[in-house]
């Protein structure tokens, strides 16, 4: 009884071996600091002031003051993701690379109130 036991037991530990790898890479944690898409439409609406500009996306890269006395905040924002998964059991990896970037203009009027929002998004 006990060798039927061994040959089974080796059986299914070689069986389990030729299996294609099992390597994936982890579900992608939320950063709730980054910039989204979706944050700067949901949050940021025409009449909102820089203060609610500011609480939704933080500092600006780039603000410039319009002839008129407005101003326009510029958000470019890009990030790469270089993520690794190896599988222990059969030694393989399998590699995952990402670029987003983002960038959001938004242009104020002259009571410091946002007037105009433009966003432009890519992956690849």
């Amino acid at each position: 009884m006990k060798k039927i036991i061994l040959i089974l037991t080796l059986t299914l530990i070689s069986l389990t071996a030729c299996q294609a790898p099992l390597a994936t890479i982890p579900a992608r944690k939320i950063d709730a600091e980054k910039i989204t898409l979706g944050s700067a439409q949901s949050k940021i609406k025409v009449g909102s002031t820089g203060e609610v500009v500011i609480d939704a996306l933080g500092s600006p890269n780039i603000v410039t003051s319009n002839p008129d006395g407005s101003e326009t905040w510029v958000y470019d924002k890009v990030s790469s993701d270089n993520e690794y998964a190896k599988d222990w059991f059969t030694g393989t990896g399998v590699t995952a690379k990402s670029s987003r970037t983002l960038m959001v203009v938004i242009k104020f009027d002259i009571k410091k109130l946002v007037r105009d929002i433009k966003y432009r998004q890519t992956t690849y």
